[in-house]
This record gives structure tokens, C-alpha cells and sequence, in this order.
């Protein structure tokens, strides 16, 4: 196998490739990445076994061939490299880099006992627009379980209807979904569930990408593909809660108000906050306070005027979770509507209907 690439790209591969690796004390290839070179084909491979990537890089193919090295040291060494190109090449179960001014060499293992990427049986495949795509999971993603007490709660519900998939997470605490619509290859009814682990390498892989990503969900497994990458991973197994229930079919209060502003002064009220990491909002239709009590280092009141309607309350929450929910919404302003001091509140963009995020109080106030 010998290659030759430009430096930029194969450092992009490698710094991805190494997010897929894995520590297993029998199979330590594991932690390694494998380079497959093809007659039209330059690629680097990496995996856990519970997902994996392959990045495809363009270059010079002077032989084909395959090598494993260290991810870790493969990627420390690259962002060591400053000359525009870089040849590698295969010698036994090496890896030999040369530049213009060094030649470096990396053990690897025997190719062979790198394990295959799998190759799912694709029963259902759409495409969504990356930007689109990435946007959603990024306004769900903070609400999935951070723990896998509840695996099926560890992960993200991605489920596809006529013309339209669904994105949503929820750790029994806050609950966001996000409804992507005129998504090609949409049109039928399925769902599964997305290890979060999985959605948030694909959002640092494809952040700066254009163009569509083409998801095929296939039994206990799901590939995404886009422009030069490809990422697998396992499925969790389970029934995903009926979460659509948990939305309140009618509101006592409805506010309106500047999302800047209320981001503002949460987080001064952040400061006060204790372990429980409360703060508690007090609204009318008129005017939204935000306060803070703290018997150890004090406290703090902030107002803020609001378009409202309905009754007057407080209720108290975790600003944490406020402020996941309002970053998400976007905007220049932010809807809040609330259920008194025990109902859930739903924040969302008044112009943005596709996306909702609910949040429960943590006690009356």
C-alpha cells in the first residue's frame, strides 16, 4: 500500500477516525484505526463494535494495500506535520509516513484481525438535508439520559412518517422533540432508537457539511451516509416511552418574552442557585420575576415584561434544563407555557411550531 494525500484531509480522517476507537483488554486493535486502500478508493476505518465510521479521503494511489496503527499516535502525529502533502506507505504491519523533511514509522497490527464493518440489510432509507438534520439533533440531544438506568432513555427517537421524520429525547425530566418535514424516502411509519453516544459523534462529524445525509435503519442497526463519510452504530433495543401523552392538551398561562433577556437572568439567578440547581420563575401577564434564594450566599430578583395572558403563579425549576430548552428554541423571543406550581411547562419559538420542549418543576414553590 502506498498513498500520497494532502496533510489537511487525512488529519480531518484520522482526528474522526480516533473518536470511534475503543479499549478492549483482548482485542486492542480495537484502538486502532485501518487504512484500505482500493484502486479508486482511500479510506479509514475505525470502530468499538458498538459504531464505527469510515472516512474516505481523496489522494494518489500508487499501490493498494491495507495497515492498522494506533489511532491516538496516528492523529498526535499529523498535527505535528506542517508540509502540504504527505505519502504513506505499508511495509509488513507498518505504517511509514514521509514528508518533504521526515520519515516517521508507526506499529500497527496485522490488518486481518481488524474487525469488518458491518454491512445491514437496509429495510428503510430516506435523506434529510445535513444543515436541516444536524439543527434537530442539536435542539434535542441535551434532553436524552445521561445514564443507562433507562437505556432506551441513553438515546434519541428518530422516527419517520409520511414526508417527515421526528427527533426526541427525554430523561423523565425534560422531554424535546423536533419534527424535520419534506424529507425524500419519508413514507412510511417506523422508528428506533439512537444511542446519544452515536448522534453526538455524528454532530461533530458533519457540523460544517452540506448537502443530504442518507440514513437507512436496518435490524438492530442504522448507517449514515454523507458526502465522504460513513457512520454505523448498534441500535438500543426497547420501546421508546409514548411520550406524546406527557403534552398538556391546554395551558393556564401563556408568556411572551425576550429569550435573550430571560437567558440573562437565569443565569445571574444561576449564581445563587443551590445543589438542586433551582430557580423560580413568578409570572402574571404582564410581567416574568426570576429569582434566586439562597440561605448560605444570597439572593436575586430580576423582572422582566412580558405578552401574556391567563392566571398569575410561580413555579420552580432547574436552570440547567431552562436554559437547554431556551437555547434550543432560538429565536429573538420565547414562549412559556405553564400549568401552575406541579404542571409541566412547555418552552418554544412562537414561530417555530416543529419544535417543543417540555420541562417539569422540581416542587411547588
Amino acid at each position: 500500500m502506498k498513498i500520497t494525500c494532502t496533510t489537511e484531509y487525512l488529519r480531518a480522517a484520522a482526528l474522526t477516525a480516533e473518536r470511534f476507537t475503543g479499549r478492549h483488554v483482548t482485542l486492542p486493535i480495537l484502538s486502532h484505526v485501518l487504512v484500505v486502500v482500493k484502486e479508486r478508493k482511500i479510506a479509514l476505518n475505525s470502530t468499538n463494535l458498538e459504531m464505527g465510521v469510515e472516512y474516505t479521503i481523496p489522494g494518489k494511489i500508487q499501490r493498494t494495500g491495507s495497515v492498522t496503527t494506533p489511532a491516538k499516535l496516528l492523529a498526535q502525529t499529523i498535527q505535528s506535520i506542517h508540509d502540504e502533502t504527505i505519502t504513506l506507505e505499508a511495509k509488513q504491519h507498518h505504517l511509514v509516513l514521509h514528508t518533504t523533511a521526515s520519515d516517521i514509522t508507526l506499529h500497527g497490527l496485522n490488518p486481518s484481525d481488524f474487525p469488518t464493518l458491518p454491512t445491514i440489510k437496509k429495510e428503510h432509507t430516506f435523506a434529510v438535508a445535513v444543515p436541516q438534520f444536524i439543527t434537530g439533533l442539536q435542539q434535542v440531544i441535551t434532553a436524552a439520559a445521561t445514564t443507562d438506568l433507562k437505556p432506551e432513555l441513553a438515546g434519541v427517537l428518530l422516527a419517520t412518517g409520511p414526508h417527515a421524520i421526528t427527533l426526541a429525547a427525554t430523561d423523565s425530566f425534560r422531554l424535546a422533540e423536533k419534527t424535520i418535514p419534506n424529507t425524500e424516502g419519508a413514507t412510511e411509519d417506523t422508528e428506533c432508537i439512537v444511542p446519544s453516544r452515536t448522534m453526538a459523534e455524528l454532530l461533530r462529524t458533519a457540523t460544517s457539511d452540506d448537502g443530504e445525509v442518507r440514513i437507512s435503519i436496518g435490524e438492530h442497526q442504522i448507517v449514515c451516509e454523507w458526502n465522504e463519510t460513513k457512520i454505523l452504530s448498534r441500535l438500543i433495543d426497547g420501546t421508546y416511552p409514548p411520550y406524546k401523552n406527557l403534552f398538556p392538551k391546554a395551558y393556564e398561562t401563556t408568556l411572551v418574552v425576550n429569550r435573550d433577556d430571560l437567558i440573562k437572568k437565569i443565569r445571574l439567578a444561576s449564581v445563587f442557585s443551590s445543589r438542586q440547581n433551582d430557580v423560580t420563575l413568578a409570572f402574571s401577564p404582564s410581567e416574568l420575576t426570576v429569582s434566586t434564594t439562597n440561605t448560605e450566599t444570597g439572593q436575586t430578583t430580576s423582572h422582566l415584561p412580558v405578552k401574556g395572558r391567563g392566571t398569575a403563579g410561580s413555579a420552580m425549576f432547574n436552570y440547567r434544563y431552562l436554559l437547554d430548552g431556551l437555547d434550543a428554541a432560538g429565536g429573538k423571543e420565547v414562549s412559556i407555557h405553564l400549568n401552575g406550581v406541579s404542571g409541566p411547562a412547555l418552552i418554544q419559538n412562537p414561530s417555530d411550531a416543529s419544535f417543543r420542549y417540555l420541562i417539569m418543576p422540581i416542587r411547588s414553590a
